[in-house]
């Protein structure tokens, strides 16, 4: 079901989970909800007057061709794979990211079909249904063999480098997994949920992801079945309460609109919130470096700097979107690369009060975390590509 060894080129005790043999189709049946559900803008085109069913046929045939050039029992190379993933992946991150203009442009063209839909799903989503602000939905089966999760890590070459130390530490003693840098698109994200089922097994390990995502329609839900919950701090806090363990991009969207291609630099300095949250709540923290993530996309200089200010960084600032300009490889589908997640071990930080992290101590645990950061990237860098490469905490 997965590659387990020992680290082939780092020390002793890492345990590897490769993402090229993990992940299957599934079984049929269960993915007949998700597939219908996720078929939202073939729907809106089908029950619309214009562009109507000529173009819900054609959506159809795109969203299905990827499933029929490539199955996940093939190996993940050659033209029928990379055709495949560059037609899902530009057919789904417009589709889920554009949700909200796709239901507004729906009840404009029936409004007598859409504008109730659209209310209904309001009022369940952000009223009466908020999985999000407690223990999510979390969906293992969708999580590890959905079609388009298992492409995308394939595609990624994702692999799970994980330390004795973090995986004989009890389930039940919470961790709070701190992983750089964000990247472009943080494309591991979605990815790792089915892979850490695996690698760290008994451990409940939920991803703090940013509130406005789960106001978007198949955004919500694709989180929320992997492992998502909102990211505010009271949300955080009862889930470590629970005995969950999380996991948190520090540097967020700031990261992401300040990233350059080769670059290996985190938003770390001054960020130490969820380090006072582990404080607060008796949690582990736990350095994790994404090797790879800087290099699945290709930022200009022109690029870079439209990103770090002006009008997208304005956006960024005041509204907490992040609209980055890059170029991938075809569209949306990231350049071809290796991704390595590699989790160090356990830091166990302490305070006289329990509970009551002073700002010395947040800030000795801080200082403690960015060391051993760096002397993990320094570990490990030779080892997986990246031996000319520093590390900057800025």
């Amino acid at each position: 079901r997965f590659a387990a060894s020992r680290f082939p080129h780092g020390r002793a005790g890492m345990l590897t989970i490769d993402a090229s043999v993990h992940g299957s189709s599934g079984n049929l049946v269960r993915f007949i909800p998700p597939v219908l559900f996720l078929s939202l803008p073939i729907w809106v085109c089908a029950f619309s007057s214009w562009p109507g069913p000529p173009l819900a046929l054609a959506l159809a045939v795109v969203a299905v061709l990827p499933r029929l050039l490539w199955q996940p029992s093939q190996p993940a190379e050659g033209a029928r794979f990379l055709v495949a993933s560059a037609l899902y992946q530009n057919f789904v991150y417009p589709c889920f990211f554009g949700s909200p203009i796709l239901l507004a442009v729906a009840c404009w063209l029936r409004p007598l079909v859409w504008l109730p839909l659209t209310a209904l799903w309001l009022l369940f989503a952000r009223v009466l249904s908020r999985p999000d602000l407690r223990s999510g939905m979390p969906w293992e089966d969708f999580a590890k063999h959905d079609w388009g999760i298992v492409a995308l890590r394939r595609f990624l070459r994702l692999r799970l480098h994980v330390s004795e130390e973090l995986r004989s530490r009890p389930a039940s003693q919470p961790v709070v997994i701190g992983i750089h840098p964000h990247g472009i698109a943080s494309d591991y994200r979605v990815a790792y949920d089915g892979l850490l089922y695996d690698a760290l097994p008994g451990r409940p390990v939920f991803t703090l992801a940013a509130s406005v995502l789960f106001a978007l329609p198949l955004v919500r839900e694709l989180c929320l079945w992997t492992r998502c919950i909102d990211a505010s701090k009271r949300v955080a806090s009862a889930a470590l309460r629970r005995g969950l363990s999380l996991a948190v991009i520090p540097g967020g969207e700031a990261e992401q609109m300040l990233t350059r291609t080769g670059v290996e630099e985190v938003l770390l300095a001054r960020r130490a919130g969820f380090v006072k949250l582990a404080l607060s709540r008796g949690a582990a923290l736990v350095p994790c470096y994404a090797f790879g993530t800087v290099d699945l996309y290709s930022v200009s200089n022109s690029q870079h700097g439209a990103n770090s200010q002006g009008l997208l960084w304005t956006v960024h600032k005041r509204l907490g979107v992040a609209l980055p300009r890059y170029s991938g490889s075809c569209g949306f589908l990231p350049k071809r690369g290796r991704c390595d997640l590699v989790f160090g071990a356990p830091i166990e930080a302490q305070c006289a009060t329990p509970g009551e992290p002073s700002e010395s101590e947040v800030a000795a645990a801080h200082a403690t975390y960015i060391t051993a950061l760096k002397a993990l990237f320094e570990e490990h860098k030779g080892r997986l590509g990246y031996g000319d490469r520093e590390l900057r905490v800025a």
